[in-house]
This record gives C-alpha cells, structure tokens and sequence, in this order.
C-alpha cells in the first residue's frame, strides 16, 4: 500500500505541531507501508525533512486562482500512484480531494485538534469529507452532531507519539545556560499569541511560587515567532527566568525535556513530557494557574487534546496550587506522579498502539464521491479565499532558521 500524506507547513517557520504529527505517523508505518510527503508551503519543515521517505515540496505562486499548484500537485499524485491520500489540515485536503477524485483514490482527512468551526461562511468552512479523524472529543461531538456531517465516517484517534529520546550534550548545553540551584518551570513551544494564555498562566505560576520561597526559574524554549511576544514575556519575567530560542536547542526540543523539573505542555508537547515521566501541567481555560496532570482530571484534559480550551470540573485553583507545591517538595510524590505519566503515554499516547488501525481506515478508503461535487467546488473557493495573501513574505524567525 502506497500512502501520500500532504499537509500545510505555511511560508514563514514550516514548523507545528501536526508537522510532527505527520513526522511520527510516517515513521511508524514506514515498516508496513510506502510513504510520500508533500509539505505545502515557501519553506522546509524540519519534521518533514528529516524523514527518509520520498518528499516533494509544493510553494505558492503570485497567481491567486491556484490552477498552478493545482496542476503540479496532479504532476507528484501521476508520479507517486498512491492508494490512498492523506490530508491533515484543509487547505492541503482541498488539492487532496480534487487529486483523489481525478485519480480514482482513497482519501483521508485529519483534524489535528483546535477548536470547532464557528461563525459564517467562510470562517465556519469545513469540507464535507467521507472519511474523518479526530484528535479531541470536543471535536467528536461536535461533527458526530451536525446533520451536514450525517455519511462522513470519523474516527477518533487522539493525538499520538513515538518514543521520545533525551540527547545528553544538548541537554547539558542548555543546562548551561540555568541556574542549577534552582527548579526549572520549563515551557517548550513556539512565542507567539496563539499561546498567550499559556504564557501568562505560566508566569503567573512562576511568581506566585517563587513569593512563596520556592526560587524556580521559568524556561521558554522555542522558535520566535511573534517579537512583541518574546518582548512582553521577558518584561514580565524579569529576572525569574529567560526565553531560548537557539536554532539548535529549538529543533531538538523534545530530547531537552528531561530539563525540566516541571513542564507546562500543550497537545503532543505534554504527550512527550509525559512520555520522559516529567511532571506535567496543561493551560486549562478557567484556571489563572496551569492545571497539574494527576489521576484525577487527566481524561478531561484530554477530552481537548491538551489544549488551552482543556477544562477541570470542579476546578479548586488554591488545591491545584498546593499540590504543585507538594510535588515539589515532597520526592516520593515526584517518583509516584512520574511513573503514573509514563504509563500514561504507554497505555494511551503512544504511537505503536493503533497503527494497525490507520493501515484499517486506509484499506477502506474509496475516491471522493462524485455527490459531492458542489461541496467540493466550496471547498475550492474557500482554499483559495484563504490562501489569497500567500505566499507570505518569509521574514528571519529566530529558532526556526534551516539546518
């Protein structure tokens, strides 16, 4: 079986999560299935580059209708001669569907979490797809209850990983840079304003321990996107910690997890923390501080993939603060939550536990039917709505430069 998975790497960073995401899925059923990726988009992604499958790479032109991209991305599909293709966002799946239903192949979308489409059209677009996976239960619900969705056969598999590796130079590298006195609040992910809340729930975790004598030193490691961002999160560290955005430090991330005393983590970033048996804390929606992961509230979390829109019911802010506290001080509590983490990712996080069920959905996967022609004529015209200002003019993003 021959799969081509095509995602959006964007024109500035080619860095994401569902990049990774793609990354792991390919690597796991590359024993079991031939892969081809194709990374839409002005720039590499380091994820996807870094795989030792056929790669192809399309960018954007300056012509707005996107017959171009369209006719070369029919050029890889005619070369390839996949089975199956698999789109993960809907800007890819957009040439995904019309491919498949030229060449008569399956096909196959992932909704790689984020928040249920809202509003009008055309923000509220999404394509009417036969075949749907899921990362979140919030989305679950959601197209499960809309009669617009009613033929689409979903599937939700949440977001899963592989084994996640330390790299002992570059974690003594960066914990070079740090106070080895003092705990480490470690955050890894991109500076930008889509996790603000994340960001403000951290610091304020931050100051509020170190006021009460615990001198921990909160770490941003990842790729600048957003200046002003980095700029507002130094202010208001001041001297509690510092914002790390080494290229090298930044594309191997992950195997610097095992820095952290305690890691706040959002989707696949708390899968891999958790994976490395840190302490993990998620930026629930109606706490001010980052919620801790334990036994209790970790399937609601969860629910929305780990998200900032991830909620605890009851929440108990001063109970949540106290038992980060005790984690902290108290050894034998870091031992017993550590090992609950790791088994967490072996029993529900890891990778290896539903290939065989993706290899399923792509056996059955049938060509787009020719019923949904109109649908698939919006999705068009949406994709080109939504690309109208690309390619975007690719600015120096720092911690995101190419290897």
């Amino acid at each position: 079986m021959k799969i081509l998975f095509v995602t959006d790497a964007g024109d500035e960073t080619g860095i994401g999560g569902h990049l990774y995401t793609v990354q792991s899925l390919v690597e796991a059923l590359s024993p079991r299935a031939e892969c081809v990726v194709v990374s839409i988009g002005s720039v590499p992604s380091p994820a996807l580059e870094s795989l030792g499958c056929r790669k192809h790479r399309l960018a954007f032109g300056g012509g707005k209708s996107r017959r171009a991209e369209m006719a070369r991305f029919m050029e890889i599909v005619r070369e390839e001669k996949p089975d199956v293709i698999h789109a993960f966002d809907p800007i890819a799946c957009a040439f995904a569907r019309v491919a498949a239903w030229r060449s008569a192949c399956g096909l196959v979308l992932t909704k790689c979490g984020g928040p249920d489409p809202a509003g009008r059209w055309p923000y509220a677009y999404f394509p009417r797809v036969e075949r749907l996976v899921l990362f979140s239960r919030e989305n679950e619900r959601y197209f499960r209850s809309r009669r617009r969705f009613r033929r689409t056969r979903i599937w939700r598999i949440p977001n899963r990983i592989l084994e996640v590796k330390s790299d002992p130079g570059m974690l003594a590298s960066l914990r070079e840079r740090l106070d080895p006195a003092r705990p480490v609040l470690l955050r890894v992910g991109r500076i930008s304003t889509s996790y603000a809340r994340t960001a403000e729930q951290s610091i304020r975790l931050a100051k509020r321990l170190v006021a009460d004598g615990v001198p921990v030193q909160l770490v941003f490691l990842g790729a600048v996107q957003d200046a002003g961002v980095e700029k507002a999160i130094a202010g208001s560290l001041g001297t509690l910690g510092k914002v790390i955005s080494d290229p090298m430090l930044v594309r191997q991330a992950s195997a610097l997890l095992d820095a952290g005393d305690l890691v706040v983590g959002t989707g696949r970033g708390l899968m891999e923390a958790a994976a490395r048996g840190r302490i993990v804390l998620v930026p629930a929606r109606q706490g001010l501080l980052p919620a801790l992961v334990d036994a209790d509230n970790w399937e609601r979390l969860f629910d929305a993939n780990f998200s900032e829109r991830s909620e605890v019911v009851p929440w108990d802010e001063e109970r949540n603060y106290a038992e980060i506290r005790r984690v902290l001080a108290d050894p034998e509590c870091r031992r017993a939550l550590s090992a609950f983490n790791r088994k967490l990712y072996e029993e529900h996080f890891s990778l290896e536990r539903v290939v065989d069920q993706y290899l399923a959905i792509y056996r059955e996967a049938t060509p787009p039917e020719s019923g949904r022609i109109a649908d698939l004529a919006a999705h068009w015209i949406w994709m080109v709505w939504r690309t109208r200002n690309r390619p975007i003019i690719v600015r120096q993003i720092r911690g995101a430069e190419p290897a």
